[in-house]
């Protein structure tokens, strides 16, 4: 017995022996050893160091952009452009640098949106159907008996139908950086009483050059003539044109077109507006510190032009009834909107546009006007 444990004795003291041993060679954890480094940047690191990187990027960018269009100083437009040009300038800092000129010095019309697609330095504010001839849905969008006042013209520049033209417009090298250009309403100004469509026959009005203006005088019943609207007066005067079609502001403004035209006939056919816009390229290259104030600035200016303009509209009309003798009549507005039907199926022909867009507006516009009265 005494043998046996004994033995046991020894065993367990060998077991003990090589445990012992097992441990002392295993090495012991080292807390001093450093662990592997993280390769991984902090969240917080790389985006200070992409802030840093558009920083500099925009500090180190500058361009200097030619704006052109046919305005004179005492009409909305051009105090909308000239406002624009030295906001972008001061909140840019100087590194988009844009100086305007007005009074057709420069190209303008169907030439200065060429200038967009060309990608040159350039910015203008023109006709929205001039763009019809990349894509023809934007004779639609302006196309006559269509709307009725601002709210119904913004509601549909805000809508995935427009947001889709000026995708397409972006494809072309032309980027719209603002819709809200209007300044009222266009009208037929003449020294003759319109009431009807037939009224117009034989009478030649003063058309800007668009193949959109030119096709919807016709409709209304007169003879357009195409020339820059810094020729019209002088033509009233030699008999070349009996009148013009435009806007209250345009009729009150430089050359005092109201002494030479006395009566408005409200057909209200056009909405009188403009898009600001430049070359796709040229904006996309602009760093974003600079392009964010870019569309701010296009904004501000498109709705001040818009607003201001529609303050000012009963006042110029009072101005002119009591003082220079203009005198306003209402018109037969379904004969006329009956007369311009055919223009929309011209637009389709002319530039390919979608031959449902104009019922989709109608609808929408129609819709708009059930819910806001």
């Amino acid at each position: 017995m005494k043998k046996l444990i004994a033995l046991l004795l020894a065993t367990v003291m060998v077991l003990a022996l090589a445990a012992c041993g097992s441990n002392a060679n295993t090495p012991a954890a080292d807390t001093n050893t450093p662990a592997a480094a993280d390769t991984t940047a902090p969240a917080t690191d790389t985006a200070a160091a992409d802030t840093a990187a558009d920083d500099a990027e925009a500090d180190a960018y500058h361009v200097d952009i030619i704006y052109s269009n046919v305005f004179n100083p005492a009409e909305w437009n051009y105090k909308a452009a000239e406002k624009f040009a030295e906001m972008v300038t001061e909140r840019t800092e100087g590194h988009i640098t844009v100086t305007y000129h007005g009074l057709n010095e420069l190209d303008c019309y169907a030439d200065s949106v060429v200038h967009a697609v060309n990608g040159d330095k350039w910015i203008g504010l023109e006709e929205p159907s001039l763009f019809a001839d990349y894509v023809g849905d934007c004779a639609v969008l302006v196309g006559p008996m269509l709307y009725n006042n601002d709210a119904e013209y913004n509601y549909v520049m805000d809508s995935d139908i427009v947001a889709d033209v000026k995708a397409r417009l972006a494809e072309q090298n032309i980027h719209i950086l603002d819709t809200h250009y209007s300044f009222g309403y266009r009208s037929v100004v003449t020294n003759k009483d319109i009431y009807t469509p037939a009224d117009l026959k034989g009478v030649k009005l003063r058309s800007t050059t668009a193949s959109l203006f030119i096709k919807t005088i016709e409709c209304l019943g007169a003879t357009p003539v195409p020339m820059s609207f810094t020729e019209c007066l002088s033509a009233i005067s030699s008999g070349v044109v009996d009148g013009f079609e435009g806007s209250t502001s345009t009729l009150a403004g430089a050359g005092a077109p109201y002494e030479l035209v006395k009566k408005v006939a409200l057909t209200n056919h056009f909405i009188a507006t403009r898009w600001l816009f430049m070359p796709e390229d040229l904006y996309q290259e602009i760093p974003t510190k600079w392009r964010d104030i870019l569309d701010q600035c296009a904004l501000e200016c498109g709705e001040w032009e818009q607003q201001s303009c529609a303050d000012d509209e009963q006042v110029q009309i009072e101005k002119m009834k009591t003082e220079d003798g203009v005198t306003w009549n209402e018109v037969d507005l379904d004969a006329f909107t009956a007369a311009c039907d055919p223009v929309y199926d011209w637009i389709v022909e002319e530039y390919g546009a979608d031959p449902e867009l104009h019922q989709k507006l109608v609808d929408m516009i129609s819709d708009f006007r059930a819910k806001n009265g």
